[in-house]
């Protein structure tokens, strides 16, 4: 979304010497420019009109020692009544879905989705797995878990957006009557028991799924022994934490209820995690500012005048000079001395579009073709979920791979997070940079605001006020940016990122939007207001 807006500040040319004797200090350099300001009120999201995914997998113990004909710890299957209370709870929901798994001496009945064990709402095939019940044979701890993960990867694996898994709930409800009693010689059952379900935790982790919770339940056999149900206490307690989840004991069958302790929170009210108005025509230096008309992240001056390490001359005006997709800075980021890639000669590995544009799919300012080249995600603008967008990163110099919340590049006491967003240089020292250039931010939370009303409802969105002063603007020269802006001299490009994520999973994939500002060196106004409805979602 762009607003255009016309701002005409004070400008200064300061030229000072700094005493008055022959060996005093040289002259201090000072950046011609124009100070704007952008300040406005932002909602977050509403969580009802967001999707969270809750897939929840019963995996129901039915060895011999359930009993049957009124005998046994559940001769009547009131832990199969509970679990269709629960499914009847929530599957009216059209973000639940549900997984149940009969097991004994191994895993014999699942409910069936696209051809596979898996996940459904299907409310007849749920009902046909919770009566197809014989309590016979031993108890498999081991094999049981194993199949979840199979179940769990494999529904993943099939995931169409991957993108989506960040807001993902799986929540396994595991139930027994008793120890797992199948040899096994390998290693003490415990230990691999224990390890699987740190595996299963581990596979979710890395998927980069929202939230994984391995519960565990215990229905005491009627013949347990006091050891044997201390044994079983202790081992369901180290699996549900191991599982990130809870352990409850139901004394007799008639008190099972999964429903008041499973947490089925199916929405998250969101916080701001990061701002950041990064404007893509002004390169902070060591002690001084420089223009990049075309928002390439090389200067007017390097694309004009070749040195030692930059010996290309490139169009200032145009960011991607030959036109293969990958900007002129790109190229040089990417050249090594064994590689040296040439900025103006089409050689780029890049797919235009029929129009001779290449897709940005996630709106971040890096198109697609870049971001897999340099290994960050297409479609999403925040691979490392610092809440710094790929763009910002890579033309600030950090690495969008890696999480800046805890880094400090250039050792000067700014964390770099925070010289991002200040817009000051990350790779040097800068206290003259830092002190006269940077950008002043604020930003202020005033809570849950009732009058947002969404369909009738006063929607769960949070407001913040912010402003942020001392922006430079400088005198570039127009340009045609990213291929889609075309520029006038004079203009800059800012852009205005608000990374999001739910109060409940701070550190998850952040929901983005963005607001997009052009303000010219000779514009008369000297600041911007924006407001919720210019924000854009990234997604």
């Amino acid at each position: 979304m762009l607003k255009r807006m016309r701002i005409l500040m004070f400008s200064f040319v300061i030229l000072c010497s700094v005493g008055a004797c022959d060996n005093g200090p040289g002259l201090e350099r000072i950046s011609i420019r124009q100070r704007a300001t952008l300040s406005g009120t932002f909602f977050t999201e509403s969580p009802e009109e967001l999707i969270f995914p809750i897939k929840v997998l019963f995996a129901i113990d039915c060895s011999g020692s359930m009993g049957a004909a009124g005998e046994g710890s559940d001769p009547y299957n009131q832990r199969l009544a509970a679990t269709w209370e629960f499914v009847e709870r929530y599957n009216t929901n059209p973000n639940v879905s549900f997984e149940i798994m009969l097991w004994n001496s191994s895993v014999f009945e699942t409910t069936v989705a696209n051809g596979y064990s898996g996940f459904t709402k299907d409310a007849d095939e749920i009902q046909s797995v919770l009566t197809d019940v014989v309590n016979t044979s031993l108890t498999d701890y081991v094999g049981t878990i194993e199949s979840i993960y199979q179940d769990i990867y494999r529904d993943i694996s099939s995931t169409a957006n991957h993108d989506s898994l960040v807001r993902t709930k799986y929540i396994v409800l595991f139930f027994s009557d008793g120890l797992d009693n199948v040899p096994d010689h390998d290693q003490p059952r415990t230990t691999q028991i224990l390890n699987t379900i740190d595996d299963l935790y581990e596979m979710t982790n890395e998927f980069g799924v929202g939230s994984f919770n391995f519960h565990t339940f215990l229905l005491p056999g009627i013949n347990m022994s006091d050891e044997d149900r201390g044994d079983c206490i202790d081992l369901m307690t180290d699996m549900a934490e191991r599982g990130h989840g809870q352990f409850r004991v139901f004394e007799t069958a008639d008190t099972i209820d999964f429903i008041s302790i499973v947490d089925m929170r199916l929405t998250a009210e969101y916080q701001v995690k990061y701002l950041v108005a990064y404007n893509f025509n002004v390169i902070p230096g060591v002690d001084s500012l420089f223009i990049d008309s075309d928002g390439d992240g090389l200067t007017d001056d390097e694309e004009l005048n070749p040195s030692d390490y930059w010996f290309y001359a490139t169009d200032p005006h145009v960011a991607d000079t030959d036109g293969d997709g990958w900007s002129d800075y790109f190229e040089y980021k990417i050249s090594t001395l064994a590689t040296v890639r040439d900025p103006t000669v089409p050689d780029g590995a890049c797919d235009a579009l029929p129009d001779g544009t290449y897709p940005d799919s996630d709106y971040d300012g890096l198109n697609d073709c870049e971001e897999f080249y340099k290994g960050t995600n297409a479609y999403h603008p925040d691979t490392d979920y610092d809440g710094i967008p790929d763009s910002v990163e890579f033309y600030a110099g950090t690495n969008p791979l890696e999480n800046q919340t805890t880094m400090d590049m250039d050792f000067d006491g700014a964390m770099d997070w925070f010289e991002v967003q200040r817009h000051t240089n990350v790779g040097a020292n800068d206290p003259i940079v830092r002190e006269r250039y940077a950008y002043e931010v604020s930003i202020e939370d005033l809570g849950f605001d009732p009058n947002v009303v969404v369909d009738g409802v006063v929607a769960n969105v949070r407001r913040y006020d912010f402003s942020i002063s001392n922006i430079s603007i400088m005198e570039t020269g127009g340009s045609f940016l990213e291929g889609e802006i075309d520029l006038e001299p004079g203009d800059n490009v800012i852009r205005l990122f608000i990374a999001q994520v739910p109060e409940d999973m701070p550190d998850q994939m952040p929901v983005f939007r963005m607001a997009e500002v052009v303000i010219n060196h000779d514009d008369s106004t000297r600041s911007v207001h924006l407001y919720p409805a210019d924000f854009q979602l990234l997604e």
